[in-house]
């Protein structure tokens, strides 16, 4: 991946993660509220993606090793650059898999959420429709 390449991908997972921010705010100020079963849907599809990413992580532990490219000083300095690239600085294959994997978490956390702020409202609803029936009824005898 160029450098290029990785600035775009850490603009674009920034971006996700602010999404993702004003996603958990609206759920916090009880503007977004989600019926059960489709953030069943997108909760069951997140958690998915974050068992992918799981297997990602555990397969590019593998890629932290120094590939066996020579004694000389390319090979190893090659070598190295390509285990720094799987898990290494800000950018590492790893550390950006890891972000990932926190952001989806956070989406998934938020979709629970709304699903729970859709269910007390309706719940609420459903008390205050009872109250407002057994004092109709009572009114009624």
């Amino acid at each position: 991946m160029s450098e290029a390449e990785e600035v775009q991908a850490s603009r674009t997972l920034a971006r996700s993660a602010a999404g993702i921010k004003q996603l958990r705010q609206a759920v916090e100020s009880q503007n977004l509220r989600l019926e059960p079963e489709a953030g069943k849907q997108l909760r069951e599809a997140l958690e998915d993606q974050m068992s992918t990413v799981d297997e990602w992580l555990k397969r590019a532990a593998g890629l932290t090793g120094n590939a066996p490219l020579g004694q000389n000083p390319v090979g190893q300095a090659m070598a190295v650059k390509f285990a720094t690239r799987a898990q290494g600085g800000e950018n590492s294959f790893t550390d950006v898999l890891t972000q990932y994997r926190a952001v989806v978490e956070e989406a998934r956390d938020a979709i629970v959420e709304a699903m729970r702020t859709y269910r007390d409202a309706d719940e609420h609803a459903a008390d205050d429709f009872r109250k407002i029936a057994d004092a109709a009824f009572q009114n009624r005898t």
